[in-house]
């Protein structure tokens, strides 16, 4: 999960006094294409995904704060705070305008950023999202760490696989004592860790969105992800049936498929 990601450069920024690090994968003369990760998860992790989207866009992969090697917020942080920042640090890297994929939690704030930066957008693509927690299937106990009042480091994580997967990730980077931070950090959230974009908002979203469904999700509930593409002025459903939360963009066999139809719906 943790291996570097051949020919991409990585790079840190400060943003709102705190230290954002990003890779960049590609020809810089194509279009830029911003990739945000999802919760617990770091850019890396999704090596194969961003490395299949750059024979044909400049990819600019984000650890969002607190993942990956990016500083702790020193304030508590929200939805807000987040698309602000990660636009700060667009700005910072002189990008007028770009393409935004995000998965799982940066596929909300992939959103989120459509509805509040609509003109920094030319396309977007939203995998295996939600727009409120009511999307999230707390009945599934791969994911056990998230709860409906919020994320608790201490659940059974030493026999949970994924959390375990987490944890062993972020020790191979050196950041083994602020993964643990971040988890302290969420856990103190409570059920205000997860944030929420109305139906109101995504009404306003006037941005091209394809929304990405994982038909076999097992953390996000495939028919609220369906239900995003409804409501969006210009939003396309596109269903994997067969993929997982995470498979969908680690998988060969999906990340092949998912890069070219990306490729297809930004070359629209």
């Amino acid at each position: 999960m943790t291996r570097p990601i051949a020919n991409a450069k990585m790079q840190s920024e400060f943003v709102s006094e705190m230290e954002l690090f990003y890779y960049t994968l590609g020809d810089e003369n194509n279009p830029p294409l911003v990739f945000l990760h999802g919760i617990l998860a770091f850019t890396e992790a999704y090596k194969r995904f961003i490395t299949s989207l750059s024979d044909q866009f400049f990819i600019i992969g984000i650890d969002l704060p607190g993942h990956g090697r990016s500083s702790l917020p020193s304030i508590k942080y929200d939805l807000n705070n987040m698309i602000d920042d990660v636009i700060k640090l667009t700005e910072k890297l002189n990008l007028d305008s770009f393409y935004l994929v995000g998965h799982s939690m940066g596929g909300l704030l992939t959103l989120g950023i459509c509805e509040k930066y609509p003109e920094k957008i030319r396309r977007a693509v939203s995998i295996a999202s939600l727009y409120n927690v009511s999307g999230i299937n707390f009945e599934n106990n791969k994911y056990d760490f998230l709860k409906e009042k919020g994320f608790q480091k201490n659940t059974d994580h030493h026999t949970n696989f994924y959390l375990k997967v987490f944890n062993r990730s972020y020790k191979r980077i050196d950041e083994g004592e602020k993964f643990n931070n971040t988890k302290t950090l969420l856990e103190n959230y409570k059920e205000g860790l997860y944030p929420q974009i109305s139906l109101g908002q995504l009404e306003k979203i006037t941005t091209p969105i394809l929304i990405v469904v994982a038909g076999e999700d097992q953390l996000i509930k495939p028919e609220h992800t369906k239900e995003i593409s409804t409501v969006l002025e210009y939003g396309t459903l596109l269903v994997f049936p067969n993929a997982n939360h995470g498979s969908i963009v680690v998988a060969k066999r999906y990340v092949k498929q998912l890069s070219e139809n990306i490729t297809i719906y930004f070359n629209k």
